[in-house]
């Protein structure tokens, strides 16, 4: 076991970011390192590890965004700060992203929350997490209209108009 802080300097920097001191990581043979911020990956699963020795922690599923996988964190991480560790949306600035939160009630998973990150960032407040959320972020990814747009939409109709003058036999 190393301790996460010292793996990298990342890691240093979010266990300082977060007010953590060192995060041992016990790593089973059979998993790979991925990254140097407590991330691993055994059987295509990725699974993260934040919180302090002898913290009590839960488990929460992320999908989509930035790093999608099993966070195992300590009860004191809120939404805002899991966004951090998950990297974000992952998207560029055109990029519009929902942040979705599911929590188990009777066993189904319902909606709590629904948010574009913009509007998340700017809560005074971030939601508790519990164990067995699932935290879904989507990216949709925005298209400028630019020049070959217009350049293909300007042939296509150069080609239907003289397709239609050509058919009707127009200016002969």
């Amino acid at each position: 076991m190393r301790p996460l802080c010292l793996r990298s300097a990342a890691g240093l920097a979010l266990c300082l970011m977060l007010g953590m001191g060192p995060v041992l990581v016990a790593e089973p043979a059979s998993a790979q390192q991925q990254g140097g911020t407590g991330g691993m990956q055994a059987g295509g699963t990725a699974y993260y590890t934040f919180a302090r020795p002898g913290q009590n922690t839960i488990e929460v599923l992320v999908l989509g965004g930035g790093r999608s996988g099993i966070y195992e964190i300590g009860e004191n991480i809120n939404l805002g700060k899991l966004m951090a560790l998950a990297g974000g949306g992952g998207g560029s600035g055109n990029a519009k992203v929902t942040v979705s939160l599911f929590r188990l009630d009777g066993g189904e998973r319902t909606r709590v929350l629904r948010e574009r990150l913009n509007a998340l960032a700017e809560r005074p407040q971030y939601p508790a997490l519990q164990e067995g959320d699932l935290v879904r972020i989507e990216v949709h990814q925005r298209e400028p209209f630019g020049w070959r747009d217009v350049l293909r939409i300007t042939t296509a109709v150069t080609s239907l108009t003289f397709t239609v003058l050509r058919i009707f036999d127009i200016g002969q």
